[in-house]
């Protein structure tokens, strides 16, 4: 059933506040170890987190034996889409990468008439264009000089987390089981691949404060669990598309607060504009949305 105008405010509220500080909380941990430990970090304490809420609420901690090739499927495709994302950075801006994510509503139309049978009239894709121009926008994304490695990186990166939710939203189980067994599956994949790579000797190599690490660790790790529970919880909750609107959205929220407030950069005249024409495409999508159907001629 539908959740509560409440309910659904309260978890977008939760989706918004994690993400943002885990985006916060992630570039301090990639400061003190190396990118792909921080992945394998982050994912154990997300899974133990994921385990652990799983139990105390009486729930499956194995999926159903016929659902379990499909969920290992959608594991690697968690994975491979956060490897992209972060592997395309050493290429292109955070701004192209992010501009390129953030028009998901366009991969999500048609996917979602695939697997939902969500229909998308042309006055309802319409604003969708003027949320990605205008996300491109506010965060001062630009194509030049752009490395064709990484805008390719970025794109599967897109078509993988579009796919994750798209997945997710059609297996019939409860959102805490969903986010435990997608990420234990992306865990479960990238393991042998740490242990190869020499991921055990760097972090027994670390000489820091280990004390701080493992604080930050857990902090970022439970961020991460919490961002990925109410963003499960949200997917079942709405259609697929006005949920990739509503990502697109949190993400130039988490551009705006992370640019804007925690790091001091200027808001300028076209950033300012982004915003306005991101927020008005939202908006009119919703309108759109909302319209009734006409009526056909009899």
């Amino acid at each position: 059933p539908p959740a509560a105008p409440w309910t659904l405010a309260g978890l977008l509220l939760c989706w918004l506040a994690t993400s943002i500080l885990f985006n916060y909380l992630t570039p301090l941990l990639l400061s003190l170890v190396h990118n792909e430990d921080v992945t394998m970090l982050e994912l154990s304490v997300t899974v133990l987190f994921g385990a652990a809420v799983v139990r105390a609420r009486g729930l499956r901690l194995l999926p159903p034996a016929s659902a379990a090739p499909r969920l290992a499927l959608v594991g690697a495709l968690h994975l491979i889409g956060c490897r992209c994302f972060v592997w395309g950075l050493r290429f292109v801006p955070v701004s192209l990468a992010q501009t390129i994510r953030a028009s998901s509503p366009l991969v999500a139309m048609p996917l979602g008439a695939f697997l939902f049978g969500e229909r998308c009239s042309w006055a309802t894709a319409a604003p969708l264009l003027a949320i990605l121009a205008g996300f491109a926008l506010s965060v001062g994304a630009s194509g030049a000089g752009a490395h064709p490695a990484g805008c390719a990186a970025a794109v599967a990166s897109l078509c993988c987390l579009v796919l994750v939710n798209g997945c997710s939203k059609r297996e019939a189980a409860h959102p805490a089981e969903i986010q435990f067994w997608v990420c234990g599956g992306a865990w479960v994949w990238l393991l042998p691949v740490w242990l190869l790579t020499g991921g055990p000797a760097r972090i027994s190599a670390y000489d820091g404060d280990a004390r701080q690490l493992v604080l930050l660790l857990l902090v970022d790790g439970f961020m991460y669990y919490a961002e990925q529970f109410a963003q499960s919880t949200v997917l079942k909750c709405v259609q697929f598309l006005p949920f990739a609107v509503i990502d697109t959205v949190r993400r130039l929220a988490i551009v705006s607060v992370s640019g804007f407030l925690v790091q001091g950069n200027a808001c300028t005249a076209t950033n300012a504009a982004g915003i306005v024409l991101v927020l008005g495409g939202a908006v009119a999508y919703n309108v759109a949305k909302a319209a009734p159907a006409p009526k056909k001629a009899d």
